[in-house]
C-alpha cells in the first residue's frame, strides 16, 4: 500500500520511477522532483500512447524488484538456501518459521510485491485502453505487460497465504486464503489475452510457457490445500491443461532455452543475488554443495566444484547445478534469474504422463533434460532405476533450482528441510506460506486491530 525505502536505501517513489520509465535524462538536474525541473513528469503523462513501451518497462522494473526479494525469502524457507549471516529474521525462515507477520524480510517482500502487482495491473489497464482505441503503437508492449502481470499473480499465489489488492494509498480488504487460487486464473487470462495479440515469436513462446507454469502451479496449490496428500502429483485436469501449453511452447522452440529476468548494473538491484554473493547472508543449501571453511559460500575448489547432490541414476555429482551456480556467483548482484525454460516444460509433460500412466511419454520427457545435461536415460523397468515419481522429484529439484518451485514441491511430496525445527510451521503445518505482514496490517484499516474507532475506512481525502 505504502511507498517505502528498501534495505539498500533505494527509493521507489512513484515520480522517480516514472522518470526512469520514460527514459528522460537527468544529468545536471538538482532534483528529479524539483518543481522547476524540466525533466519532471506528471502522472498523467503515462496515459499517452507514446509511453506504452516505457509503461511496460515500468511494470517489469517493479516485478523484477519484487521477484528477487520474495524469491530470496521463499528459497530460504526451503532447503535451497541456508542462513549463514547475522540477520535473525533470515534464521527464522531457515528454521521453517514462515508464519510471522513481524519478520522484517517477508515484510519487505510483501512491500515489494504489492507495488509490483499494482504496477503491472495499471500498465495493462492503460495499454488495453489504447488497444481498444486503436492508438497502441505496438501490441508487443501490452503482451510484455501481460507476462509481467501473470508472473506477479503466480508469485503471490505461490508464496503467500493471503494478500490485499489495494490501489496505491486506498486500502482494500484481504482477498482471503480460499480465494488465492483465483490468482492463477487471472494470470492465465492475462496470458491468453497476450497470445491473441500481434507479438513476436519469443514473446509468444514465453507467454505460452508461462501459461503452462501457471496452470501447473494452480494444480500444486489445489493439492497443498488438501493436506495430507496421497501421491503429490497434480490432478489429471490441471496436469493435462498445463501439458497442453507446455507442448505448445516446445513446438514453438524445441531447443534447450531458458528465459531470464535480467538484472543489469544500470537497472534493478538483485537483492537475493547480492545477499548470497556479496553480503554473505545465505549460501546454497547443504543438500547441494560443500561450503568453504568459514561456511559462507560454495567451495568451488573442492571435488566436483563443491557439488554434492548425486544423480539418482549415474551416481555422480550433478553438474547441472554447477552450470547454474557458477555464473550466478560470478555476476554477484547482477546475475540474471531464470523464470521459464524448455526443461520445465518437459517436466510438466513428464508429470502429466505419469498421472496418465503413459510411461513411454514419461521417459521421453524426463530424459530430455538429462540428455541436455549429459546424463544417462531412465529406462522403465530396468534394474537399479529409481521410481518414476522419485526421479520426477529429483529432476525438478535440479532443473528448477532457485526458480520458486522447491518449497511447494517439498510440501506436496512430504520432504523436510534439514534445517526445519520440529515446532516450525513448515514442519508441523506443511502448506503454510507467508502472511500479510506488519507494514500492510498497520496501514490497512480493514485489518489493523488498532484502527481508531469511528475513523473512516478507507480513510477520506
Amino acid at each position: 500500500m505504502m511507498n517505502k525505502l528498501d534495505k539498500g536505501g533505494r527509493a521507489r517513489f512513484g515520480a522517480m520511477l516514472l522518470t526512469l520509465w520514460l527514459g528522460i535524462g537527468v544529468v545536471g538536474c538538482n532534483s528529479l522532483l524539483d518543481v522547476d525541473n524540466p525533466n519532471n513528469v506528471v502522472g498523467d503523462d503515462i496515459l499517452f500512447a507514446s509511453a506504452a513501451q516505457a509503461l511496460a518497462n515500468g511494470a517489469l522494473y517493479e516485478v523484477q524488484a519484487g521477484y528477487t526479494y520474495v524469491l530470496m525469502c521463499y528459497s530460504q524457507a526451503s532447503d535451497e538456501l541456508h542462513w549463514v549471516g547475522s540477520r535473525d529474521a533470515f534464521q527464522q525462515l531457515d528454521y521453517g518459521h514462515v508464519e510471522y507477520t513481524l519478520n522484517e524480510f517477508t515484510d519487505q517482500a510483501y512491500r515489494d510485491m504489492a507495488p509490483a502487482r499494482w504496477m503491472a495491473d495499471e500498465a495493462i489497464e492503460i495499454l488495453e485502453m489504447h488497444l481498444a482505441g486503436d492508438s497502441l503503437p505496438d501490441e508487443q508492449s501490452l503482451g510484455e505487460a501481460y507476462l509481467w502481470g501473470s508472473l506477479a499473480y503466480v508469485m503471490i499465489a505461490d508464496m503467500f497465504d493471503d494478500f490485499t489488492f489495494s490501489d496505491m494509498m486506498i486500502p482494500n480488504p484481504p482477498i482471503g486464503p480460499a480465494n488465492m487460487g483465483g490468482l492463477y486464473t487471472q494470470a492465465v487470462q492475462y496470458l491468453a489475452n497476450g497470445l491473441a495479440l500481434d507479438i513476436d515469436e519469443e514473446l509468444e513462446r514465453n507467454l505460452t510457457a508461462m501459461s503452462a507454469r501457471a496452470k501447473h502451479a494452480q494444480g500444486v496449490w489445489n493439492l497443498i490445500g488438501t493436506m495430507p496428500i496421497s501421491s503429490g502429483l497434480v490432478g489429471a485436469g490441471a496436469a493435462s491443461a498445463a501439458a497442453t501449453d507446455a507442448a505448445a511452447a516446445l513446438l514453438l522452440d524445441p531447443s534447450d532455452w531458458t528465459y531470464y529476468l535480467e538484472y543489469p548494473s544500470s537497472g534493478t538491484y538483485g537483492d537475493m543475488q547480492g545477499d548470497i554473493n556479496s553480503r554473505l547472508e545465505h549460501r546454497f543449501g547443504d543438500r547441494y554443495i560443500t561450503p568453504i571453511a568459514n561456511d559462507t559460500k560454495r567451495d568451488r575448489d573442492a571435488a566436483n566444484s563443491g557439488i554434492v547432490l548425486m544423480d539418482l541414476i549415474d551416481n555422480v555429482a550433478d553438474m547441472r547445478l554447477d552450470a547454474f551456480m557458477t555464473p550466478f556467483e560470478d555476476d554477484v548482484q547482477y546475475s540474471d534469474l531464470p523464470i521459464l525454460s524448455a526443461r520445465e516444460m518437459h517436466l510438466i509433460l513428464a508429470e502429466d504422463a505419469l498421472v496418465r500412466g503413459d510411461m513411454v511419454a514419461f521417459a521421453t520427457n524426463i530424459n530430455q533434460p538429462r540428455t541436455w545435461g549429459g546424463l544417462s536415460d531412465w529406462v522403465d523397468g530396468q534394474a537399479g532405476m529409481p521410481t518414476a515419481q522419485n526421479l520426477l522429484i529429483y529432476e525438478r529439484q535440479v532443473n528448477l533450482y532457485l526458480q520458486g518451485h522447491r518449497l511447494n514441491d517439498m510440501y506436496r511430496f512430504g520432504i523436510d528441510s534439514d534445517r526445519w525445527e520440529a515446532s516450525s510451521t513448515a514442519a508441523s503445518a506443511p502448506g503454510t506460506f507467508f502472511p500479510i505482514t506488519k507494514a500492510e496490517i498497520d496501514a490497512n484499516c480493514y485489518i489493523n486491530p488498532d484502527w481508531p474507532a469511528g475513523s473512516a475506512c478507507p480513510p477520506e481525502g
